[in-house]
């Protein structure tokens, strides 16, 4: 099996070249984001990881531990009171996997 792809992981039409990337907010339309010129950009981040748990699950990494370095997986929701206001709070576990004693976390080497 291979490494996952931009468009694996976030969504159709997303591309990289050597300062950018870019994601299609098109392809996010599958988990909820409405496409405006001016979205949030933690509605974005949002959307990102919604779109990225779908690839980045445990199951696909057990059939390729090699290539498949991280995992996003939805943990659940709660509710949380701050300032007297209820909130409600969506958990997500983010894991990456790298052959190694305890060491800095170095994205180069997802």
């Amino acid at each position: 099996m291979s490494a996952p792809t931009l468009e694996d992981i976030f969504g159709s039409g997303a591309i990289q070249d050597v300062s950018t990337v870019t994601i299609q907010k098109s392809a996010l339309q599958a988990v909820g984001l409405t496409p405006s010129p001016s979205n949030d950009p933690q509605a974005l981040l949002a959307a990102i990881a919604l779109i990225a748990k779908n690839s980045l699950t445990e199951t696909n990494r057990s059939t390729d531990m090699v290539n498949r370095k991280i995992t996003l997986t939805y943990v659940g929701q709660d509710l949380v009171i701050q300032s007297s206001q209820n909130y409600r709070r969506d958990l997500f576990y983010l894991a990456l996997y790298k052959t190694t004693t305890l060491a800095t976390i170095d994205p180069d080497d997802y």
